[in-house]
């Protein structure tokens, strides 16, 4: 718990410091941070570098070094950003954001069965809530809890849901969600998590099998909620557009299991297309592929 408040007190310290500065040095601080981090976190240095050379096999490894560098500073970036939007006065969002497609989920929501938002780690996620205003609709946003640290974990929370996200936790059953999308609310699913194998499935993801999250598919297929891909894409500084990707075919008859495969196999492929548009915009730092990564 004290480990917790002065964690929290250093960030509220450096938010302050921050909204005083001009835009040219938050970029700059976002980026130093993010240097910083490349260089003294090692461990997840060597695990960014491991998994792009899996995707680009034939690239330069030198090339590779580069985009988990410019990986990093994009983290930098995004927490600097996570730390300004709640100063961000709502009514120059439309300044700063703006949706593509939104007629894919303004359609998807005329079916009155709610929207899966399948969402990634791409881009600045972590202020995703930007498109419950930009839309003025309810968006629910499953969060994975920080163990054993309550109160930072709530003030990442209270962060994230100052774009006017509704931010609950992942433990929530799938009676919970279904509920939400009976109620015709937006879901945000994060669909690039490694899960345990008895919450997963093995999917190809860039030519390997890898355990998905096979939830997102299972709740499509029983409720019928649309599928809608959806990802930030960076114009600037506290600048970008949300992305709504075409709705995603869900199948539904045949066998159950290699319905599963199917569905989830359609996310990641999806994800594989951003993720080649801008490499360094993915989090390559989790072991995606396992502790072989």
């Amino acid at each position: 718990m004290n480990a917790d408040f002065f964690i929290i007190l250093t960030i509220k310290i450096f938010q302050c410091c921050l909204r005083l500065l001009p835009e040219r040095f938050r970029v700059f601080s976002g980026i130093s941070l993010g240097r910083l981090a490349y260089h003294l976190l090692k461990k997840r240095r060597l695990i960014a570098i491991s998994n792009l050379k899996r995707v680009f096999k034939y690239s330069d490894e030198h090339e590779l070094k580069e985009i988990a560098k410019r990986c990093f500073e994009r983290f930098g970036i995004n927490f600097v950003e996570l730390l300004l939007i709640p100063y961000l006065d709502k009514s120059k969002y439309n300044e700063h954001f703006f949706i593509e497609n939104r007629d894919y989920i303004e359609s998807a929501l005329e079916m009155e069965k709610g929207v899966l938002a399948i969402v990634f780690h791409y881009s600045n996620w972590e202020i995703m809530g930007i498109a419950s205003t930009l839309l003025n609709r309810d968006i629910i946003a499953l969060a994975r809890p920080l163990k054993r640290h309550k109160k930072l974990n709530d003030f990442l929370n209270s962060l994230r849901s100052s774009t006017g996200l509704k931010v609950i936790p992942n433990e929530w059953t799938g009676k919970a969600i279904m509920r939400f999308l009976k109620e015709n609310k937006i879901v945000a699913l994060l669909a690039d998590q490694r899960v345990k194998r008895s919450k997963g499935i093995l999917v190809d993801f860039f030519g390997e099998k890898v355990f998905t999250n096979k939830g997102p598919a299972l709740l499509a297929m029983k409720t019928g909620a649309p599928v809608i891909p959806v990802y930030l894409s960076r114009r600037g500084f506290l600048r970008y557009n949300v992305v709504c990707g075409r709705p995603i075919e869900i199948e539904r008859k045949g066998d159950i299991e290699n319905l599963i495969e199917v569905n989830t196999r359609k996310l990641n492929a999806f994800l594989e297309t951003i993720i080649m548009e801008a490499p360094e915009e993915w989090f390559w730092v989790h072991r995606r592929w396992g502790r072989n990564s």
